[in-house]
């Protein structure tokens, strides 16, 4: 049984039932070319992080975490006065 796939922004995705697909009819050759074209792009599951802003978000969580826990003595000693 064959199956619709059509391709939006560069991913190939599979169509749900009972969509129209007459417009394009691909053969096995050009299916894996299209696909490999899609993985050279960027390869499925990759994500790039930006070792700066990661950095940054580590510091302020962890400057967020120090300051929080010194709050929470603060108070903690206030309210036993």
């Amino acid at each position: 049984m064959s199956e619709c796939v059509m391709a939006y922004n560069s991913y190939l995705l599979l169509t749900p039932p009972g969509y129209d697909c007459t417009y394009t009819i691909l053969t096995p050759s050009e299916l894996e070319t299209l696909r490999d074209q899609a993985f050279d792009i960027q390869p499925l599951g990759s994500v790039t992080i930006d070792p700066e802003i990661y950095a940054t978000v580590s510091g302020y969580l962890l400057l967020s975490l120090l300051a929080g826990h010194i709050l929470g003595r603060i108070v903690k000693t206030l309210g036993r006065g």
